[in-house]
């Protein structure tokens, strides 16, 4: 059983109502276990119907009275406390997990030892459990999975961000999140260079980060040409309308001086253009 199945269920044994709107959920369940009846766009559920359905859940290991929120925010272990399955779990299983790595020949300083890792290979770990461990002195947060990956193969000038610095992914919906990443950036509290999308939502995520200190970006030119020849027009309109009042707010040099240039342009250029790039 699905936990929102488990979920609207509770719902309906801990209601005093018997009419309930017709979800999808709810009326796959009567179609599946054929407890309750369909009048109309509601699904009802009379006091013989929800005794089954208490049964149902009891058979899954979940008292009846139990929350239907009662998940959210716990981990798989803690969530196997309330029913059967950890999976249930309202927080994902690697929320507060970062991925970690150094630029292409330098060690990843990470406790006592020195990890030099092979290209498209990382380090997860617990972003708080792992923050009193780093001896990289300055972090390059890296917006997208694809550029943090292959970084090794990215066409840019990474100096200005320090000789080894800590090769940080900013994070997904999935696994490593981007709230993990910047907790892991504050537990750290080190200098702070993005490498972004050369858009305007990637320099919101830029401007937000917790000691920023620069944009990794090429040659003013250089970019200006790009952006000419290869920027994309949908992209940039798409996202202004939400981005401009903050970026025009922003007195961060570099966020300032990044966003006249595509200001100017008009257009945006995702950062994975530099994989490669001769």
């Amino acid at each position: 059983m699905e936990k929102q199945l488990v979920k609207v269920l509770l719902r309906v044994v801990q209601s005093q109502e018997e009419r309930f709107a017709g979800s999808k959920t709810l009326r796959g369940f009567l179609d599946d276990y054929h407890i309750g009846w369909t009048k109309g766009a509601t699904c009802c559920f009379d006091a013989p119907a929800k005794a089954r359905i208490r049964e149902l859940l009891l058979a899954q290991g979940i008292a009846p009275e139990t929350p239907p929120d009662a998940w959210d925010g716990l981990t798989r272990s803690e969530s196997l406390a309330l029913g059967r399955n950890e999976k249930w779990a309202g927080g994902l299983a690697r929320r507060d997990r970062v991925a970690l790595k150094a630029l292409p020949g330098r060690p990843l300083l990470i406790g006592h030892e020195s990890i030099l890792l092979p290209p498209r290979c990382h380090l997860e770990a617990d972003a708080l459990e792992v923050a009193g461990e780093v001896r990289h002195d300055t972090i390059l947060l890296v917006e997208n999975w694809e550029c943090f990956d292959r970084i090794h193969e990215v066409s840019l000038d990474f100096s200005a961000a320090g000789g080894n610095p800590l090769v940080l992914w900013r994070g997904g919906n999935g696994e490593a999140r981007a709230d993990a990443s910047k907790e892991f950036m504050r537990a750290l509290n080190r200098p702070v260079w993005a490498f972004v999308d050369y858009d305007p939502a990637g320099l919101v995520i830029a401007a937000t980060l917790p000691g920023l200190q620069g944009i990794v970006a090429p040659k003013a030119a250089v970019l200006a040409e790009l952006l000419e020849e290869r920027g994309l027009e949908d992209r940039y309109r798409t996202q202004l309308p939400a981005a401009a009042p903050s970026l025009d707010r922003s007195g961060h040099p570099a966020v300032a001086f990044l966003w006249s240039l595509l200001r100017h342009a008009g257009r945006a250029l995702p950062q994975e253009i530099f994989i490669g790039l001769g």
